[in-house]
């Protein structure tokens, strides 16, 4: 794996991928939260091991009572996805972007105004919860999450507001030289509007003005978004797996 992509799992090992229990196990590193034990990011196995097949990640994962298997390094997650499928897993295939350049299109930031944590979390959990995987129990797990990891590293919120209400938000996670921009959504009523352009645009220029000289995001690979980010500078930088049950 690149060391652009090891300095991104370090900070997320920090931040938004931080737990509260830790086991070396012969295949990796078992990442566990007593605070949020539904919250897929802070319960699962992140393998080291590039000799292993799905089935022992499989079993060694439900051993420790977890359901999800991170895998770092693409060519090895490559070479496990169709047997994870085999054994009817979830695949998702992430990319990391490095904000690297100017943005390609206009953007206006003027609409994205900085909100505390609290603001959000009706937003956040009516998003969830429209989700076939979301639950009460789940929301309110992910919602505590971003105030332990306001307590690990420094997080800023901005929102684009109508009204006073939120139809669109994102998140700031500095530890300058580091930063990572996260959870860009939108309400459906508010889409196409530029309003994600903004709130990424805006927290670039918030991370670069706190001292991050390392600005990067993630995003599913099979999804839009990423075509978007490309456009406001940011770069493919690497790849990785996530299987879950």
């Amino acid at each position: 794996m690149s060391d652009v992509l090891d300095r991104a799992f370090a900070f997320m090992a920090r931040g938004d991928m931080a737990g509260t229990d830790f086991e070396e196990t012969e295949f990796g590193t078992a990442v566990q939260s007593y605070e949020a034990p539904l919250r897929q990011d802070s319960n699962y196995l992140l393998v080291e091991s590039t000799g292993a097949d799905a089935s022992q990640l499989a079993g060694a994962v439900q051993a420790l009572g977890l359901q999800v298997v991170v895998v770092k390094d693409e060519a090895n997650g490559t070479r496990l996805a169709d047997e994870f499928a085999a054994l009817t897993w979830h695949i998702h295939r992430h990319v990391v972007m490095v904000h690297r350049r100017p943005p390609s299109k206009d953007v206006t930031t003027e609409v994205a105004t900085e909100v505390d944590e609290a603001v959000l979390r009706e937003f956040r959990r009516s998003g969830i919860l429209s989700e076939p995987w979301g639950s009460p129990e789940l929301a309110d797990q992910i919602i505590r999450s971003k105030q332990l990891l306001a307590e690990r590293l420094t997080a800023r919120f901005f929102a684009v507001l109508d009204g006073g209400r939120p139809v669109a938000a994102t998140e700031l996670y500095l530890d300058p030289p580091e930063a990572q921009v996260e959870d860009v959504a939108t309400l459906e009523s508010h889409r196409n509007r530029g309003y994600a352009s903004a709130l990424v645009a805006h927290a670039v220029v918030q991370a670069r003005a706190a001292g991050a000289t390392f600005v990067f995001l993630v995003a599913r690979a099979d999804d839009w978004p990423h075509k978007l980010y490309e456009r406001l500078g940011f770069e493919t930088a690497g790849f990785y797996y996530k299987f879950f049950i």
